[in-house]
């Protein structure tokens, strides 16, 4: 299989038309009739929950967020309820990861490429386990810490993998807080089962004092997305 990657700029798209191009695309990847892909959206505000369902905590009615206009949906993704939303610059992998060494190498390397680009802005985030209170278990994920006792996060992720004929094929990816926006709805929900109170999302913009340019953050997050993944495609 050749390690080539296409990029696929979708731009502002809701959450629904964005599976429907995941969900073709997933396809197409298990016959091997396309290859991997990157797949970039911005959404309307969305709650979404993941496959794991004590992680999915919802502080409002549906019927609340339907007045207010937000996109709700039970996704295939792992881990638990995330906010979407305007401000955000969401990535989908379509991609088998296998060649990659499995599920946790890639899942590092999605870090690792978040790692690699808020650095590039100036922005200093790292890996750290983190105790979640709902769970009482550690979670690994990318913090934005700045001496600050409770960590605060710029990017979230979860995929879902499938198995076939000795590969494993992925779809889902990350959501990276860019430039906020407001209204914004992350305290609808627990973040991946985290109490919201205790674990708050921040924006780069909110880091660096000045506004992000979307299309700059994209060829810097591209070209750090290949570098970790296709090394040798990147001269």
């Amino acid at each position: 299989m050749s390690l080539e990657l296409t990029i696929l700029d979708i731009g502002k798209k809701s959450y629904e038309d964005a599976w429907k191009i995941q969900k073709e695309l997933f396809e197409r990847r298990k016959k091997r009739e396309v290859c991997d892909t990157l797949i970039l959206a911005e959404h309307s505000p969305t709650i979404s929950f993941g496959a794991n369902e004590e992680w999915n905590k919802l502080h409002v009615s549906k019927e609340e967020l339907e007045k207010l206009g937000i996109y709700f949906v039970k996704s295939e993704r792992g881990g638990g309820a995330a906010y979407l939303g305007p401000g955000q610059l969401v990535g989908y992998t379509i991609m088998e990861i296998r060649k990659f060494g499995g599920v946790l190498s890639f899942m590092m390397g999605l870090e690792e490429t978040m790692i690699k680009t808020a650095h590039d802005f100036g922005i200093k985030i790292g890996r750290y386990d983190v105790m979640n209170p709902t769970t009482d278990k550690p979670y690994r994920a990318t913090w934005y810490k700045n001496g600050k006792d409770i960590p605060e996060v710029l990017c979230t992720k979860g995929i879902k993998v499938a198995l076939e004929g000795g590969s494993i094929y992925t779809h889902h990816g990350f959501a990276l807080n860019v430039n906020k926006v407001e209204p914004n709805y992350f305290h609808f929900v627990d973040p991946c089962g985290f109490p919201v109170n205790e674990v708050k999302p921040i924006y780069m913009n909110e880091i660096t004092g000045k506004e992000i340019e979307l299309e700059k953050l994209k060829k810097i997050l591209i070209k750090n997305f290949k570098h970790v993944f296709f090394p040798t495609s990147v001269i």
